[in-house]
């Protein structure tokens, strides 16, 4: 499974609304986590669907935002 960041949400963004637009597009996601600042995490099926909601989405201009689509990246211990 691919994780995704999404961010620059619209504050009324919710995970049925995200749910949809990810299917609008043919991308098909398990779980999504929609977080308070305008960000969400979103689980794809496999890095192939990951890739193309990253072509598709990055950029896409929702409910006037523009969204930033990216692979999440785990945060690690922190090298002091």
């Amino acid at each position: 499974m691919s994780k995704l960041y999404v961010g620059n949400l619209p504050s009324n963004c919710n995970e049925r609304a995200l749910r949809q637009l990810f299917q609008d597009h043919n991308l098909s996601c398990t779980t999504i986590m929609v977080k308070r600042g305008g960000y969400a995490f979103i689980d794809c099926t496999d890095q192939s669907v990951a890739d193309r909601a990253i072509d598709k989405l990055n950029g896409y201009t929702y409910l006037g935002s523009a969204l930033v689509v990216e692979p999440s990246v785990a945060n690690g211990p922190k090298k002091w």
